[in-house]
């Protein structure tokens, strides 16, 4: 059920401010398929709106406040993560027969959307700017250290040439690495002798 509903007839051209709580259960709701959750400690989020008429449009700009979780990217615990979104649109008033069911976006419609009847519901636009502030790789903090790796599956040093000896099959490689470096230091390369 919508719950951020704005009457056409409510708004002129002065506009109106709205203010609605993000409650649990629409929270709860909203963010069902996605990697955000609400947090459920925090209070209850906040979404303010002012709407206002531009002849045949409703240009709307808000902010969405909310405290969220969401798992950390290398330890996969819970992170807060504190939301607050800037919404700005211009809403059109379409009949059901004018929308398309498949329409390709510029960049000019980004911010642009259709309603039809004497209601704009922004439930779906809130939404959307709240998954847009998901950050791509989310820390718990900038310092975690990520899964610890238990001892007994960790790697021995031996494996891996912990004695500083190096397999023999891999000599030629870093004879190879040792001469390459050597001429780069040394400055030794000539592109000529290369061609020649």
């Amino acid at each position: 059920m919508a719950e951020f509903v704005l009457q056409i007839q409510d708004i002129d051209e002065q506009g109106k401010d709205y203010a609605f709580e993000l409650t649990s259960e629409w929270l709860d709701g909203a963010l069902v398929d996605s990697p955000l959750r609400r947090d459920p400690s925090a209070a209850p989020g906040r979404f303010a709106v002012h709407a206002q008429k531009n002849q045949r449009e409703i240009f709307v700009r808000g902010t969405a406040d909310a405290d969220l979780t969401i798992e950390c990217a290398r330890c996969l615990r819970d992170a807060p993560l504190h939301v607050h979104a800037n919404i700005t649109a211009l809403l059109s008033q379409a009949g059901q027969h004018d929308l398309p069911e498949e329409v390709e976006l510029s960049e000019e419609d980004l911010d642009r959307a259709r309603f039809v009847g004497h209601e704009v519901v922004l439930d779906e636009l809130v939404r959307e700017h709240l998954l847009l502030e998901c950050p791509m790789q989310p820390l718990c903090s900038p310092d975690c250290p990520g899964i610890a790796i238990p001892e007994h599956v960790r790697p021995r040093s031996e494996d891996f040439g912990g004695d500083g000896k190096v397999d023999p099959r891999l000599l030629p490689l870093q004879q190879l690495k040792a001469k390459l470096s050597g001429d780069k230091l040394a400055g030794n390369t000539n592109d000529d002798d290369d061609k020649e």
